[in-house]
């Protein structure tokens, strides 16, 4: 089996050692590893390989011209926590981006949300007095192109209610979309903690942030527009329950996401690599 790797940026050198060493434990020593300018000079140019491995979605679209499938690895939805080393966990699909990934991870055992997760933040569902958007970054990989226009999602949702809205801009993009307006529309302060903007919310509408995942572990509804969206499975995905939105059963969601992120002991083992290469496996 051939791999190859590719790293843009410093910050990437790590994630992807560590997956090459994982690897290894599992006797894999045929792997390439090239950086971006390396590709640029055409160093990978005729080759064909059974998986590649990155960091971030961009570099997918060129791996995956030139490799059967992809894994991307991005940052996390539980546990997003930077330390001086880095990401202390860091997410690892096939083939996409966030929800447009695959983790392996469906109907998958509480054993890994009970080790990791299970801490008491996942709070019971509580009712609230206004609708929540938590602005994206525009030009993030996770949104652009998709067409999705926040002053439209305000006049939909006004189409079902009458309550409060309040945006929460992205605290490191301040007006990217321009100021949002309609009846008894308002900001909050972009640096307040996720956490505390939604815990006064009824409803949290998105299109796929990760401010979905915060709102579900707070016992909050979420509308999800995108399936790239990690709670889309559980969300809502239009405006007409807005007033009496449905509170889903999480357990199953809490075991299969609590599978698609993994700490870099776990990564450098080969444990990580042992979870994933069920791809494989279903593809062969």
């Amino acid at each position: 089996m051939k791999f190859i790797g590719k790293t843009t940026l410093d910050h990437q050198i790590n994630p992807v050692q560590n997956f090459i060493e994982g690897l290894n434990r599992h006797g894999h020593k045929n792997i390439e590893v090239y950086n971006l300018q390396q590709f640029q000079e055409g160093r990978v140019k005729g080759k064909r390989y059974d998986v590649a491995f990155c960091w971030g979605f961009r570099n997918f679209h060129e791996l995956s011209k030139i490799a059967k499938n992809t894994i991307v690895i991005e940052n996390s939805y539980l546990n997003n926590v930077q330390s001086k080393k880095g990401k202390v966990w860091l997410s690892h699909g096939w083939n996409g981006l966030n929800g447009r990934a695959d983790f392996c991870n469906k109907n998958s055992p509480n054993d890994r949300w009970n080790k990791h997760f299970n801490d008491g933040r996942l709070l019971d569902y509580s009712d609230g007095d206004y609708i929540l958007i938590p602005l994206q970054i525009k030009n993030d990989a996770s949104i652009y192109g998709r067409g999705f226009q926040y002053q439209t999602i305000v006049n939909e949702i006004r189409k079902f209610t009458d309550l409060p809205i309040k945006i929460k801009q992205h605290p490191t993009a301040d007006d990217q979309w321009g100021r949002l307006l309609g009846k008894n529309v308002s900001y909050v302060n972009r640096f307040m903690p996720i956490q505390d903007a939604i815990k006064g919310a009824k409803v949290v509408v998105t299109i796929n942030s990760n401010a979905g995942v915060d709102a579900v572990l707070a016992g909050k509804p979420v509308v999800a527009l995108d399936k790239g969206s990690m709670v889309y499975d559980i969300a809502e995905h239009d405006f007409a329950k807005l007033l009496v939105p449905n509170w889903p059963d999480r357990t199953q969601w809490c075991n299969n996401i609590a599978y698609a992120q993994w700490r870099p002991e776990e990564v450098i083992n080969g444990e990580a690599w042992e979870h994933l290469k069920q791809k494989l496996c279903t593809n062969s």
